[in-house]
């Protein structure tokens, strides 16, 4: 059995499950399901589409709201009151239901995601109690505890859709009909751009807006459609109550929609339908214990938590991977650098031969009364391998941090592709042709190898959002040739094996080969690479020079970050030194090994006059 037969055997089985369901006392001779029990199915059914949109928001961006009862609410009456006092058809109804929270959503969204991601769970929680406090005052509007009451029947062409399951099915299937297209939805996303960048900015900012994630923009997406399926949950549970007030969707509801996404295990597909129906139903059968109900409840979600903390389908996927996935050490590592067929067009973005792709004039960067960068003047030729080097503390990183947009320079101007770097963002550099590595790496430690590298190809997907919902062909066309390519640097640094692999699990050396391919994926006209040397073997140390003098031959420019005087040696064209964040040296490598004043700022004052010549050549780092 393929991969994916087990995930399609299941959805098949759910979809007749559930068409079947009405039918089932025909089937079986009995009166079973009543009204009642149909209905009870219904509304678990309307709480797995607010639960699913939840999920996108918790598992897939990492962001919590704990006021999703109240943009379910909001949908609901926006749905009722749409119907009852401007007579909108049932459909047209539905969709300012969804589209008002969904736009809600991202006005709540867009001001906190720029801070912190906490502050959004903090003003949802917010709007929470301020939602249902306007609803339980604004009586003349809303009806206050008396609700909105005989909200009209919905019809579509003219037909009403009732819930009984012996005056028809149309609710029902209407219904099930949302749930499979949220988990469309959810499953298209989870396979998409959109998608790995919602995960790869919860797990880190810095990396995915070096890779030219806009973390703003696509937080604010996920809580938009977050906040959309909501309304769409109030929506349909308007529609079938027949009437709605604001006891339904206060503070312990949006808590409980947070549970059944925890509980079921957020970030995965079957998460959320697994966490409502495990919970809708014990809510269901522990009512019976009365005063002892919510202890009773809290145990359960207690004892499941303790024993699986990734949500029963996460411990349940993580258990089958212990015991059928295979050790690290059965995996073969490929020889790297391996400039396989195809690989040249992804070095062809590049500028004009002996073009200055990067300058720097009087480059000043300080932190309150600390001067990190001061006048820092270098030019850095198109297609070279210019190394950027000095004792602990001088400044290196913090020129490629502001070379990137992670740092706004104090003073100074900086020229890149022959145009002025003035205060851009990361995410727009890294658009422009800049890509990076860190000198702690930062990938993406619980999605695959291969999901990481995709991350990289971000900003060259040219699909829409409804193209990629949709799958089109031009989607389609796309994806797979971003997999390709992938693929294919993959073997270039030698990681093919363990394409599948969580990059958590990699050794470190075969993670800093990672985040050089991710790296490579966005096919930038400058590469900054900040100590990728650092923690590799000798021949790993080979390998990577080859790498580096290999993307120059292709026709990329380098700026290399390094401690290994050897590696620099090896494969600078130009060398640049920094001490205290002042540039002492400048010019190719053999010359700046021998300048006194290198020496002097690696040995201490007197060691140039000391020191016997060869030794000094021979012994200074970089």
């Amino acid at each position: 059995m393929s991969p994916r037969a087990g995930p399609r055997i299941a959805v098949a089985l759910m979809v007749a499950a559930l068409a079947l369901f009405p039918w089932t006392g025909d089937v079986l001779d009995t009166r079973w399901p009543t009204s009642y029990e149909l209905r009870l199915v219904i509304r678990a059914m309307i709480l797995a589409i607010v639960v699913i949109g939840l999920n996108i928001l918790v598992g897939f961006a990492g962001l919590v709201s704990l006021g999703q009862a109240a943009l379910m609410g909001l949908g609901g009456h926006v749905a009722a009151l749409l119907a009852l006092r401007a007579d909108f058809p049932f459909a047209a109804a539905m969709v300012f239901a969804v589209a008002l929270p969904a736009m809600m959503g991202a006005v709540l969204a867009f001001p906190t995601v720029r801070v912190r991601p906490l502050y959004l769970t903090v003003i949802t929680i917010a709007f929470g109690f301020v939602f249902v406090n306007v609803l339980r005052e604004w009586v003349g509007f809303t009806g206050g505890a008396s609700g909105l009451a005989s909200i009209p029947r919905p019809t579509i062409l003219g037909e009403p859709l009732m819930a009984v399951r012996r005056t028809g099915f149309n609710l029902y299937y209407l219904i099930v009909l949302c749930l499979l297209l949220a988990l469309w939805v959810q499953w298209a996303l989870a396979r998409s751009r959109y998608g790995r960048a919602m995960r790869a900015s919860s797990q880190s900012e810095n990396a995915s807006r070096a890779l030219g994630i806009n973390i703003v923009a696509i937080r604010t997406l996920a809580f938009a459609i977050s906040a959309g399926f909501a309304g769409l949950g109030g929506g349909l549970f308007a529609n079938l109550a027949l009437f709605i007030n604001y006891e339904t969707f206060t503070f312990s509801a949006s808590i409980e929609l947070l549970l059944m996404t925890i509980l079921g295990g957020s970030g995965t597909l079957a998460g959320p339908l697994v966490g409502t129906t495990v919970l809708f139903t014990a809510s269901q059968a522990l009512q019976g214990l009365h005063e002892w109900q919510t202890f009773a409840y809290g145990l359960l979600l207690v004892l499941v938590l303790f024993l699986m903390p990734q949500g029963i389908v996460g411990g349940l996927a993580a258990l089958r991977r212990r015991l059928a996935g295979r050790g690290m050490a059965e995996r073969r590592t490929g020889a790297w650098p391996n400039f396989v067929p195809g690989f040249d067009a992804v070095a062809s973005e590049r500028d004009a031969a002996g073009q200055a792709t990067l300058i720097t004039r009087d480059l000043t960067l300080r932190f309150g009364g600390l001067t990190a960068v001061n006048r820092v003047g270098m030019e850095v030729a198109s297609g070279t391998v210019h190394a950027l080097i000095g004792p602990n503390g001088a400044g290196k990183s913090s020129v490629l941090n502001v070379v990137s947009g992670f740092y706004r320079a104090t003073s100074g101007q900086v020229s890149l592709f022959g145009e002025t770097l003035a205060g851009r963002a990361p995410h727009q550099l890294a658009r422009a042709g800049v890509a990076r590595s860190f000198q702690n790496t930062e990938l993406f430690a619980t999605m695959t190898v291969l999901e990481n590298v995709l991350v990289g190809c971000h900003s060259r997907y040219r699909a829409g959002f409804f193209a990629t919902i949709l799958r089109t062909p031009r989607f389609r066309a796309e994806e797979r040739g971003m997999l390709a390519e992938a693929r294919m640097l993959l073997e270039v640094v030698g990681l093919t094996g363990f394409a599948e692999e969580q990059a958590r699990n990699l050794p470190f050396g075969h993670q800093r080969r990672l985040e050089i391919a991710r790296a490579l994926a966005p096919r930038p006209k400058l590469l900054l690479l900040d100590e990728p040397a650092a923690g590799l073997t000798h021949g790993e140390i080979e390998e990577l020079v080859a790498l580096i003098r290999g993307l120059a031959d292709r026709g990329m420019t380098v700026i290399l970050v390094e401690h290994h005087v050897e590696m620099i040696m090896a494969v600078s064209d130009r060398v640049t030194v920094l001490d205290h964040g002042e540039v002492i040296a400048d010019g190719p490598p053999a010359q700046v090994q021998a300048d006194p004043r290198v020496i002097e700022a690696y040995f201490g004052r007197g060691a140039a006059q000391g020191m016997p010549a060869a030794a000094a050549h021979a012994d200074v780092p970089a």
